[in-house]
């Protein structure tokens, strides 16, 4: 991987240049991104991380979210990914700007260096690699950090991959393994399987290595990959082995339904934005018209708002297949066709038979990513038989190669300048001033925004509309921002236990108070006048226009005195109205048999420590059972007086701890189940690689500065 000193420094200097141009309203500015899934997820998330990393602790446990949920284990968190160093060592937001701007710098160098090692011309990489980042999938995934995190580590793999098969360097071997574990790391699982199979057919294909090495050479290469896929998972260990964990206990591990699967397939009509442009205008998330302008029909956001990789891609590409580096761009065509058509998802058959194989992938329109990847290697192969046709005039070829990259980067900074709308960063601290009571309140509590009872937005309602009210409300998972804690959330992996709160907020108010009351939700947002509900009377009381308050609600944690076994193991026997939650609790597993007569006890002290430990005090007379309503999940462990204990399944939902008469200083701490052990798989993995891959190159350094000091020629 060897850029010569003018090489590199120019490619620095141009990728510097780019994303100055395409995102200084967020570099020279107190704005910050906003748009979609930023809002709801990745803003809030990546907050949390930075308070985590700078308090000097891993983020094992997120408690501000369906009553507590696992944060290091879920891959969008990307607590190992290395840029997120970033939040450790800078404020946010701008750690927040930088994140996004560092992943476009790199995804230039990324793609012109692989460019540049497949024998083409410096002025064919900087012209596909403006493509690359600002046109397509990468400057659309903005919204989406997890695939734009992903997504620019293939160029990476794939210049990796083939400096070591041509140079048989173990360095760039290293250096392949390097990046195929930060490509997992980034988070989307998905977008890496799609780079382990482009990876695949680049073993396949010629440009892997000269044009006359055999099938044999070729067939090694893929046992090379497998070897390099399976170094990265092993050192992503620390972060893949416990996402495993949630993986099999989320709703996904039982796949989708197709109906599911298929959404947000491309529509057939946007395919003619591979060559005309699809320009965003100022402010067009303000825009009441900009819905059925843009994508008329269903009136809704695609989940990939563009495909247009810039004018003169899909005719470069097109003319590839004409040129003397046609066998090549033959095969790279054929992946773009079989990308699109996957894309196409519910309106191409071709996917369906893709769903009986891996039920558990959804979005077909991420196949846009390998669509577009190909689609610019065949680009690029295009362009450079154009130049090269010019070889003899050396001054217009020059000319013209920067006249296009001009006219490149021109016509994607028009069409996609204002695709990632930002807003003040302030926007993220505003809020609906009659929730200052719930901001005001010291006590332990959770807060239940009612989906219902917040009100129309009309119709006319802008994407601007949704954020505002989004964040006025301060809807899951923004009270992350405020310490605010929510009964239920918005999660990249949907774990069961998500889901069953997800279940019983959707049921009638009778029985959804019961639940609201037994996880400690002391306020729920709403404009609906709740408090004439007949199931609700005497149960809630108006507190303002927007904020109800529950009357006697449990607790964050408590003591009762009597415990009875799950039945059936539902939901349902939580709401039964035969089950006080207030003198008893229902327990799974191994629970223990008290013979004393129900009792209710509040505990002296709570608080959640920064490591994400809970400390609780009580004092009691008798034994009983500590309810504590954080969210029961595997990897909870807790102590009594110092002395270990079993963490007991209570509420379907919840845990707790058999307490014995006096004085109880209760510790509860999460840590992902093996975690200790996956950490080692990953710290062992790591210096493996490095002892085999890259120490020789510090050995041989060592020998050759020994060498000159001696004076040996």
């Amino acid at each position: 991987m060897r850029l010569s000193p003018l090489t590199k420094h120019s490619s620095f200097a141009v990728s510097a240049f780019l994303v100055l141009l395409f995102f200084h309203p967020v570099l020279f500015s107190d704005n910050t991104f906003f748009f979609r899934d930023i809002h709801r997820w990745f803003y809030p998330a990546k907050h949390f991380l930075a308070q985590s990393l700078q308090n000097g602790f891993i983020p094992y446990w997120c408690p501000n979210y369906f009553c507590g949920s696992p944060f290091l284990s879920d891959l969008q968190s990307g607590v190992f990914y290395p840029p997120s160093l970033l939040f450790a060592l800078f404020p946010f937001p701008w750690s927040f700007n930088g994140y996004v701007c560092l992943h476009f710098f790199l995804g230039f160098l990324f793609f012109h260096g692989f460019v540049k090692s497949l024998g083409l011309s410096a002025r064919v990489a900087a012209l596909t690699g403006v493509s690359f980042c600002y046109g397509s999938f990468v400057i659309a995934s903005v919204n989406t950090l997890n695939n734009l995190s992903t997504a620019i580590w293939l160029p990476a793999v794939l210049w990796a991959f083939r400096e070591g098969r041509i140079r048989s360097q173990r360095t760039a071997y290293g250096w392949a393994i390097l990046s195929l574990t930060l490509c997992l790391l980034g988070g989307e699982p998905q977008l890496f399987l799609l780079t382990v199979i482009l990876l695949g057919v680049f073993a396949l294909s010629p440009t892997a290595g000269k044009e006359d090495f055999c099938w044999t050479f070729r067939i090694r290469g893929l046992v090379i990959v497998v070897f390099l896929v399976l170094a990265a998972a092993l050192i992503a260990s620390v972060q893949l082995g416990p996402a495993f964990v949630d993986y099999t206990l989320s709703v996904r591990a039982e796949g989708f339904s197709f109906e599911e699967a298929a959404r947000f397939s491309l529509r057939p009509s946007m395919l003619k934005h591979l060559i005309l442009p699809l320009v965003f205008p100022p402010h067009f998330e303000a825009d009441p018209g900009f819905l059925t302008r843009f994508f008329p029909g269903p009136g809704t956001l695609p989940w990939l708002l563009t495909l247009y990789p810039g004018m003169l891609i899909l005719p470069l590409g097109v003319w590839s297949l004409f040129s003397r580096f046609r066998k090549t761009a033959l095969l790279w065509s054929l992946v773009f066709l079989v990308s699109i058509a996957m894309s196409l998802g519910e309106n191409a058959p071709l996917y369906r038979l893709f769903y009986q194989l891996l039920p558990a992938v959804r979005f077909p329109e991420k196949f846009i990513f390998p669509a577009g990847f190909s689609l610019l290697l065949m680009a690029a192969y295009g362009l450079e038989d154009l130049l090269s046709r010019l070889e003899k005039r050396k001054r217009s070829a020059n000319l013209l190669s920067l006249g296009l990259l001009i006219f490149v980067t021109l016509d994607l900074f028009w069409a996609h300048r204002n695709l990632n709308p930002v807003r003040e960063s302030a926007m993220y601290q505003s809020y609906d001033p009659h929730l200052q009571t719930l901001l005001e309140d010291p006590s332990p509590f959770r807060v239940y925004v009612d989906p219902d009872g917040i009100g129309p937005i009309g119709l006319n309602a802008t994407v601007l509309d949704h954020h505002k009210r989004w964040q006025m409300l301060l809807m899951p998972n923004l009270g992350i921002l405020h310490h605010l804690n929510h009964v239920d959330g918005t999660t990249g992996v949907e774990l069961r236990y998500q889901y069953l709160i997800t279940e019983i907020l959707q049921k009638q108010w009778a029985q959804r108070i019961r639940f609201l009351k037994l996880a400690n939700v002391k306020y729920i947002i709403t404009r609906q006048n709740l408090e004439e509900h007949e199931d609700l009377v005497g149960q809630v009381q108006r507190v303002n226009p927007l904020v109800l308050r529950i009357r006697e609600t449990m607790p964050r944690a408590w003591v009762v005195g009597q415990v009875f076994p799950l039945k059936r193991g539902s939901v349902e026997e939580l709401l039964e109205t035969s089950f006080n939650p207030s003198l008893q609790t229902i327990g799974g597993g191994n629970i223990p048999k008290l013979s004393q007569s129900p009792f209710f006890k509040e505990v002296d002290s709570l608080r959640y420590e920064k490591d994400g430990r809970i400390h609780i005090e009580v004092t009691s007379d008798r034994p009983g059972i500590l309810v504590l309503s954080e969210s029961s999940y595997p990897g909870w462990h807790v102590s009594v007086n110092g002395e270990a204990r079993t963490c007991l399944w209570l509420n379907v939902l919840f845990q707790g701890v058999e307490l014995f008469p006096g004085r109880n200083e209760i510790i509860f701490e999460f840590r992902p189940n093996r975690f200790i052990a996956f950490a080692c798989v990953s710290l062992l993995s790591l210096c493996l690689v490095w002892s085999v891959f890259f120490s020789p190159l510090l050995f041989r350094r060592r020998s050759r500065q020994q060498t000159l000091r001696k004076g040996v020629p």
